[in-house]
C-alpha cells in the first residue's frame, strides 16, 4: 500500500486516462501538486498548459521516468527509404511513422489532404519543408508541430531523413498529385 501511496505523491509524473466528460485531457502528462484529498481526487498540473485539474486516481496512470542511465537510440532502416523511392505505386506518395503503432505507412494524394487538415484543426502546424533526395529522387519532407512544445518528441521519420526535428514529419513524393508524374508540376486533369 506505501508504493502505491508513493505513487501519487507531489511530483510525481502521470498521464490522464478514461475522462469522459472532459476527454480532452486523456492523454496528457502532468505532475502531480499535492497529496490526494479524502475523497481521492488528485491535483494534477497539466503539461504545457498551465491548468491544474482535479481527477480520480483511477484515471490516473503513473509515469515512469526511463532510468538515468538509459542510452537514446535510434537506428537507421535505410531499406525502409530505398523500399518508400523504389515504389511507383500511386498509393504511396508520403510516407509517415505512426507513433502510436509504432511502424510506417503510406498515404495515397487524398489520404495526404486529409491527415494535413486534421493536423490543422488539432493545432498542428507546418513549421518547415525541407528538401530531400533519395538515389536522385526529390522529395520534401513536411515538418509539422504541436503548438504545445510538450507534444513535440524526436520524429522517427526525420531521423531517417538525416534531420533531427522534434514534432511529426511527412516524407512527400515531388510528383503531381493528380497524375503521378514525378517532378510535375500539377497537371489539369
Amino acid at each position: 500500500m506505501a508504493a502505491q501511496l508513493d505513487a501519487y505523491a507531489p511530483g510525481a509524473r502521470v498521464r490522464v486516462v478514461g475522462l469522459v466528460k472532459a476527454a480532452r485531457h486523456n492523454g496528457t502528462l502532468g505532475t502531480i501538486q499535492k497529496e490526494p484529498a479524502p475523497e481521492g481526487r488528485v491535483a494534477v498540473a497539466l503539461d504545457g498548459s498551465g491548468k491544474t485539474i482535479a481527477v480520480k486516481k483511477e484515471n490516473l496512470e503513473v509515469v515512469q521516468p526511463p532510468p538515468k542511465d538509459a542510452p537514446k537510440t535510434l537506428a537507421r532502416h535505410h531499406q525502409l527509404l530505398a523500399e518508400f523511392d523504389g515504389s511507383r505505386d500511386p498509393e504511396t506518395l508520403a510516407l509517415y511513422y505512426h507513433v502510436r503503432d509504432k511502424a510506417f505507412d503510406a498515404y495515397d494524394a487524398a489520404e495526404y489532404n486529409a491527415q494535413m487538415l486534421r493536423y490543422y484543426a488539432a493545432g498542428i502546424t507546418c513549421v518547415a519543408v525541407a528538401p530531400r533526395r533519395i538515389r536522385g529522387n526529390e522529395y520534401l519532407l513536411v515538418c509539422l508541430r504541436y503548438e504545445d512544445l510538450d507534444r513535440n518528441s524526436l520524429c522517427e521519420l526525420g531521423f531517417q531523413c538525416m534531420r533531427s526535428f522534434c514534432g511529426v514529419c511527412i516524407l512527400v513524393k515531388r510528383r503531381c498529385f493528380v497524375c503521378g508524374r514525378p517532378g510535375a508540376p500539377t497537371c489539369a486533369r
